[in-house]
């Protein structure tokens, strides 16, 4: 009887695989889910929502984000412009505070966005391989935040 044990969800290189797995772990929240996913060694990052004291409580720390409105971005194919773009750009300068010891030391890393969003944000993320080297899609409670 052949069966397979630890079979994979996905093969995407984005999802974090396991206690080995020495990325940083990501996870894509909506405004609701964060609520009661707030964790004490994790960095939450609101992208383009201001949220209230009672969304803030629980996290390590807590960051927000904006979409700059005229990109500064150097065109399709550019090298140092990722097509992510500042949002990449801004997840790789967070690793480097981290390592530098500029921001807290965290262990997650919480996006924060409207649910409307959570699918396209997903899809920047995937669209970055420089994101996936530094940082794993990590489930949340009972489903993948990711649709890989």
């Amino acid at each position: 009887m052949l069966f397979q044990r630890a079979a994979s969800v996905s093969t995407s290189p984005l999802l974090w695989t396991g206690p080995k797995d020495r990325r940083v772990r990501l996870r894509v929240l909506s405004l609701e889910e964060a609520d009661v996913q707030a964790q004490p060694d994790g960095l939450a990052v609101f992208l383009g929502i201001v949220p209230s004291m009672a969304q803030q409580a629980g996290w390590g720390s807590v960051r927000l984000w904006t979409e700059l409105e005229n990109g500064g971005d150097h065109g399709a194919g550019c090298a140092c412009c990722p097509v992510s773009g500042h949002l990449g750009r801004f997840l790789t300068r967070l690793i480097q505070e981290r390592a530098r010891g500029e921001c807290v030391f965290f262990n997650r890393l919480s996006l924060i966005c409207s649910a409307r969003d959570v699918a396209a944000l997903v899809k920047r993320l995937h669209a970055d391989p420089l994101i996936f080297s530094l940082y794993g899609l990590e489930a949340v409670s009972s489903h993948f935040s990711c649709s890989c």
